[in-house]
């Protein structure tokens, strides 16, 4: 069978690849190992930035609107900075992901659920999917299938995942009377705790999620930290259920999101912002792109899919690079920046303008005068000097477990 666009995944970047091409007149299948609604390992924050890239209210999934954020120094120190407006909405990724995939059905893709992509065979008129019940040929393929997806690696492109990959821990703790006052519309973050990475408490409609992520090589050490910032925040870690671990890809800089008639979306190429962990706006901005640049690669129109990778190097390789070089740098002094959050109301509110899309990293870096060629100057010590040991960098703590 034959589609102008098979979807790999139907999670957020997947399902707005879909409704986007679909709305658009194409044919659209979207196959996906799972049956919806599926749990997804994630904190499920949706910031304001996010939420704006849909044309439609993601009210009927919102459990909790977070104005505010209690901030802690390696467990110590809390104190809470708030917002006169959302800056987070709260929902579960099983809801989240059920909601935006409908309204793909809505505008006329096909789903085909519980139907693994096993390999993707690409020639000079589209590419052949084949699946654990059959195969489709496809004028386009966009891989949307996460992190150890099929597509990347059955097209050549699984450099567009940086090996200096995150991961996360996190579990679930239920108040079937309802969510402490206290954190209903506040969310926690730990900050300098964890070599590249930060403790969170996220509030939901009956739990609150409690995580920790760090640097990859930092995975054996998550879950007795996950009991200690469960501690903290007063909960007890027993009370903790669902536990489960995942990766958090980083793209490296330059890499390829497409080849020939087959591009990457969301955590398949790599899209998480370093510095904060969250996916989920690159994956709506990324499959918005891909659909529109699929359906102008099936008109026939110049560029198409080299057109997706150029407008994706303009519009978030700045951000995600200078995502990057902040989360080089904030380990070196984690309690300078911790005190500017709680004392300057200048950086919590430029913090809640990156957050709700009213501004992001890289044009506040632009903007920072001479603060923009020092930050460059830092990462590049961190990256390629003995600074990185200080700051955690995965390439110099191995160097250093080697001697």
């Amino acid at each position: 069978m034959t589609y102008d666009v098979i979807v790999a995944g139907g999670g957020p970047a997947g399902s707005t690849a879909a409704r986007v091409a679909a709305a658009a007149g194409a044919r659209v299948l979207v196959l996906d190992r799972a049956a919806f609604p599926r749990e997804k390992p994630c904190g499920g924050g949706v910031n304001q930035r996010a939420a704006a890239l849909l044309p439609f209210d993601l009210a009927p999934v919102v459990e909790r609107t977070v104005t505010g954020v209690r901030f802690s120094l390696r467990l110590r120190g809390d104190f809470t900075r708030r917002h006169s407006g959302p800056l987070t909405y709260m929902t579960q990724r099983a809801r989240l992901d059920a909601f935006l995939l409908e309204q793909a059905l809505r505008h006329g893709a096909e789903l085909h659920e519980r139907e693994a992509v096993r390999a993707a065979e690409m020639d000079a008129g589209g590419v052949t999917v084949r699946t654990t019940r059959g195969s489709y040929r496809a004028r386009v393929l966009i891989g949307a299938d996460g992190v150890n997806g099929v597509v990347a690696q059955a097209s050549g492109l699984t450099s567009a995942r940086d090996h200096e990959m995150s991961v996360a821990f996190e579990g679930n703790i239920r108040f079937p009377e309802g969510v402490p006052a206290e954190w209903q519309e506040t969310a926690a973050l730990d900050l300098g705790l964890i070599p590249g990475g930060y403790g969170w408490l996220f509030p939901k409609g009956d739990h609150v999620n409690v995580g920790v992520g760090g640097w990859k090589y930092m995975g054996p050490t998550l879950r007795p930290m996950l009991r200690r910032v469960t501690r903290h925040y007063g909960l007890d870690p027993a009370r903790l259920e669902g536990l489960r671990g995942y990766q958090l890809p980083v793209r490296r800089a330059g890499a390829r999101a497409t080849r020939g008639r087959v591009a990457l979306v969301g955590d398949a190429a790599g899209l998480v912002d370093p510095l904060s962990g969250e996916g989920i706006f690159a994956a709506i901005a990324s499959g918005d792109l891909a659909a529109r640049h699929a359906v102008a690669a099936i008109a026939g129109c110049d560029g198409g899919l080299a057109g997706y990778q150029r407008e994706l190097d303009r519009r978030l390789g700045p951000e995600l690079r200078a995502s990057a070089q902040l989360q080089d740098i904030f380990p070196l002094a984690p309690r300078v920046y911790v005190a500017l959050l709680r004392h300057s109301d200048l950086v919590w509110s430029v913090l809640c303008r990156i957050i709700r899309g009213e501004g992001d990293y890289a044009s506040y870096k632009r903007r920072s005068g001479p603060l923009s060629p020092a930050i460059d100057g830092m990462s590049w010590l961190v990256r390629h000097t003995a600074l990185g040991r200080r700051a955690g960098r995965p390439e110099w703590v191995a160097a250093r477990d080697q001697q």
